[in-house]
């Protein structure tokens, strides 16, 4: 028996007389995932250049005789370009296609990602790491807004799946990178190889994944008739959406400076091997693979509730990470429980609950504006974070890392109110 074509039923109309359809849960079939494990791949890629970096950083730092604060730059520095590049990629993926943005964005990370093999020092190493966010940033801000509105009805489970394929990512990264690294002895090889991984991947989504699954709801055209740009009563910046920023924000400095460190403080205070060390951090990813839970609970409570409880989560485990000194078993729970709560609750509900604080026709230009708060400020995390170990520690850098900077994230869910009805049934 053959599959039913998902990408025709059921189906609404949009202000252009085009159809479009928006798959129930329980109608999600073998054509309709196969869709969204592809394009779950295009962040996977990311997720393994993103974890892997961090491994190599060590011995990058000895190959070209970085300091303390050089190093912390380089290992966040892919944050900024992810952030500004966030906003314009959303507005360009509402007004020319998703999947053209999917696509440009995977040749400019890909390309990026291979050519870090080839710089000379720190210059060229950071320009082709902004650039490389810059591809991420901009497929990010195309990939959620593609899922989310063809999984409207169940965007929570959708876009976990994402974050899912992320933490898978970010499993695999660490792993196949230190075993090639082990391999060659030359920390270049696998930043070459996980380049033309994502042009694989280009490959896939071009051939596989048709229009009729990125680009719905795009072509409505938003109500100019008020100067408040309002869709069913909400505006685009509306409080919910403002909040959101705040949780993305604090949530994306928190956890960004922490990844990017994360090995290299087992190695100098734990005393890990490099191999201990990339195991330990690819638990993070691991535990990212709850998202697909997290996903589902956000599509049924209130979401600002399920807010607070990952960022609490991360507090409480920022403690256990670094308040003390912890064999290699420990530090791999915590990992994964780390990158449970943020990639499976606070990243994954934060973008769901800023897409249906808005209509269809926005869904780009929110996940743009949410890449753009969650990753510009992060972009000076790493830097923060070695500033404060210069001065007071790893014990305590860590600590107010993940302790301090996510309250800011708690005032923002204390000051939104309920979370509101589903509209997006």
């Amino acid at each position: 028996m053959s599959l039913p074509d998902l990408t025709k039923a059921p189906a609404t109309e949009s202000t252009t007389g085009h159809r479009t359809s928006r798959p129930t849960l329980a109608k999600l079939g073998g054509r309709a995932l196969f869709f969204l494990l592809i394009l779950d791949l295009a962040y996977f890629i990311n997720a393994m250049d993103r974890q892997v970096f961090a491994v190599l950083l060590p011995d990058i730092k000895t190959a070209y005789g970085l300091t303390g604060g050089q190093t912390g730059i380089i290992a966040t520095i892919f944050t900024l370009g992810m952030g500004l590049a966030g906003i314009p990629a959303g507005y360009l993926a509402d007004r020319f296609g998703r999947k053209k943005i999917i696509l440009i964005s995977l040749v400019i990370f890909s390309v990026s990602c291979a050519l870090q093999a080839t710089a000379t020092g720190i210059t060229d190493m950071t320009l082709w790491r902004v650039l490389s966010g810059v591809g991420e940033g901009m497929q990010i801000a195309a990939l959620f807004a593609a899922v989310g509105a063809y999984f409207s009805r169940n965007r929570g489970f959708a876009l976990g799946s994402v974050s899912a394929a992320f933490g898978l990512g970010g499993f695999t990264g660490p792993l196949l990178g230190g075993a090639i690294l082990s391999a060659t002895g030359d920390w270049r090889a696998p930043l070459v190889v996980f380049g033309g991984i994502g042009l694989v991947i280009l490959l896939m989504v071009l051939v596989l994944v048709p229009k009729s699954v990125t680009e719905v709801g795009r072509m409505q055209i938003p109500d100019t008739s008020s100067s408040s740009a309002t869709t069913n009563g909400l505006r685009f910046l509306n409080r919910r959406v403002v909040c959101s920023v705040f949780v993305a924000i604090a949530g994306g400095f928190a956890i960004y400076g922490y990844l990017g460190l994360y090995p290299t403080y087992l190695r100098e205070a734990l005393g890990f091997t490099a191999s201990e060390s990339g195991l330990a951090a690819s638990m993070f990813g691991i535990g990212a693979l709850g998202a697909l839970v997290g996903g589902a609970i956000a599509d049924r409570v209130d979401q600002r509730l399920l807010n607070v409880a990952g960022l609490l989560g991360i507090m409480a485990l920022g403690v256990a990470i670094f308040g003390f000194s912890t064999p290699l078993p420990l530090q791999m729970i915590f990992s994964a429980l780390l990158g449970a709560a943020f990639s499976g609750i606070v990243v994954t509900n934060t973008s769901t609950l800023m897409q249906r604080s808005v209509d269809v026709k926005y869904v780009g230009r929110v996940s743009g504006l949410m890449i753009a708060a969650m990753y510009i400020p992060a972009s000076a995390s790493g830097y923060f974070v070695t500033s404060m170990q210069g001065s007071f520690g790893w014990q305590t850098a860590g600590i107010i890392q993940l302790t301090v900077i996510p309250i800011i994230g708690l005032v923002a869910m204390a000051l939104m109110g309920k979370t509101p009805a589903r509209t997006d049934s």
